[in-house]
């Protein structure tokens, strides 16, 4: 079912988790094929989390040339490439199935030093057009990708004057599950993209969603930065 009003774009509500993965992979796949008839290659940059998996397997289970897409993550862990919490890595897992698709990582292999956004910035260098379609995913707290409210590095992440396209954002507080500092695309770059879509499931996102569409946009919810962007409407896929 799709649904407008208060809401910057589209709300597909999905009755179950497979209807969700479906719907989502069905739109993933379309904006991939439209890419690569109109320019010959897509470019999509994808959320971690537990949420969108389903869907990544189902996209990549569907037959086209891989060979011209390319993907990366929408933030990554400072973490070696072979490390559990790695987004990349499962990301990797996910498509499988998807034979020559390529990987932009954003983040060496070898996690060494002081977090730094120099790895990704120029791996980003070749991917200056918009995106073909940016995923988002939401946390309880509003933050997306890692946009993390209240954190070292946000305000120069969600500065559209700031240079360059990619961040160091460390959570404050660290999350238990994956402790790590981050680097993160920045608000403009996710923005600048032919399609947005946020992928929430559960009661307690949606109540979330619907606060943030109900309260001025702000650095202490950054999802509400895309959500109330007119300009850049976010489709949003929700299922219970």
């Amino acid at each position: 079912m799709e649904s407008r009003g208060r809401v910057r774009g589209v709300l597909v509500e999905c009755p179950d988790a497979g209807a969700f993965a479906a719907a989502l992979a069905s739109r993933l796949g379309e904006l991939i094929d439209r890419a690569l008839t109109e320019r010959g290659r897509a470019v999509l940059a994808l959320a971690g989390g537990r949420t969108p998996f389903a869907a990544y397997r189902l996209l990549a289970a569907q037959a086209r040339d891989w060979s011209r897409v390319s993907l990366l993550a929408t933030d990554e862990r400072w973490v070696d490439a072979d490390h559990a919490h790695r987004n990349e890595a499962e990301m990797r897992r996910a498509f499988e199935a998807a034979s020559g698709v390529h990987f932009v990582p954003l983040v060496p292999a070898k996690a060494d030093g002081a977090p730094n956004a120099e790895f990704a910035e120029a791996r980003l260098v070749d991917l200056d057009a918009p995106f073909d379609a940016v995923v988002l995913g939401m946390g309880g707290d509003a933050h997306t990708a890692s946009l993390f409210p209240g954190s070292p590095g946000l305000d120069s992440a969600i500065d559209p004057s700031s240079a360059g396209s990619a961040f160091v954002v460390t959570p404050q507080p660290l999350p238990p599950e994956a402790p790590h500092a981050r680097i993160t695309l920045g608000l403009a770059r996710l923005k600048r993209s032919h399609a947005r879509i946020l992928g929430i499931t559960g009661d307690g996102k949606r109540k979330v969603w619907q606060s943030v569409l109900d309260a001025e946009p702000s650095a202490d919810r950054p999802i509400g930065l895309f959500l109330h962007d007119a300009a850049a409407p976010v489709a949003v896929y929700w299922s219970p």
